[in-house]
């Protein structure tokens, strides 16, 4: 085997965003890391591999067969889909403007397709020494923290993701005793997904990219396995449910 061939696998999903691609700059200048990014389109990141997909089943399963035909282990595995608005639709303030195509829509890619990537590289997860799993969650996902309500939609997306990432977390200390999962809240960041709302951001809770991956990869290299689901802020600090 050779050396290549010893690294260990990072897998960023969802390569387009700010976040991910941070994420998988940072990683890519691990020695150790073979840095894979999925995403619709090339990335064009130095030391790193795109894996393009159009996030359907048979294509992640397509890609998590041929990492895994590699012989590498899973180190890594963040996940960053996400949306919340887009031209057509913003974040509900009332009851009434809620819309069932829209609430479809966010809640298949803000939290069914986070766990299809789980489910597809659930194969390395099983089999790897000591895998960190992260999902971009977000802190309007918690109930108790909840105090001005609106965005109807996000909020259920994240809350379900949250309770499925529960789930998941369950499912695997069962397999996977090293394994552990995070939901990770990134705190504002300067973004597209952010920019309509970054006028009412407190001074200085506007992060760059760059700082909350650095943020995530330092929760990643710190946390024990317990099988428990970390909920987690930016900070390190838990998140209440």
């Amino acid at each position: 085997m050779s050396v290549t061939d010893q690294k260990s696998a990072a897998i960023i999903v969802g390569g387009s965003g700010a976040i991910a691609q941070a994420v998988a700059r940072q990683m890519a200048t691990d020695p150790e890391l073979s840095v894979y990014v999925l995403s619709r389109a090339e990335v064009g990141l130095s030391g790193v591999q795109t894996l393009v997909t159009d996030y359907s089943d048979a294509s992640l399963a397509r890609i998590a067969a041929d990492i895994e035909a590699t012989g590498r282990c899973l180190s890594r595995l963040v996940v960053t889909n996400g949306m919340l608005t887009n031209d057509s639709m913003r974040p509900e303030r009332k009851v009434s403007e809620l819309d069932a195509d829209n609430f479809n829509t966010i809640m298949t890619i803000n939290a069914l397709l986070p766990m299809r990537s789980l489910a597809a590289f659930w194969s390395l997860i099983r089999q790897s020494k000591a895998p960190r799993i992260a999902v971009l969650s977000a802190r309007v996902g918690s109930l108790r923290d909840n105090e001005l309500g609106g965005w109807y939609s996000y909020r259920a997306s994240k809350a379900a993701l949250n309770m499925m990432m529960k789930c998941a977390a369950i499912e695997v200390r069962r397999v996977n005793k090293q394994a552990k999962l995070v939901a990770y809240h990134p705190g504002t960041v300067d973004s597209p997904l952010s920019k309509p709302f970054q006028r009412s951001v407190p001074e200085g809770k506007l992060f760059t990219p760059e700082f909350s991956a650095a943020q995530l990869i330092d929760i990643l290299d710190r946390l024990e396995p317990d099988g428990e689901l970390a909920y987690l802020d930016w900070a390190g600090e838990t998140i209440p449910w």
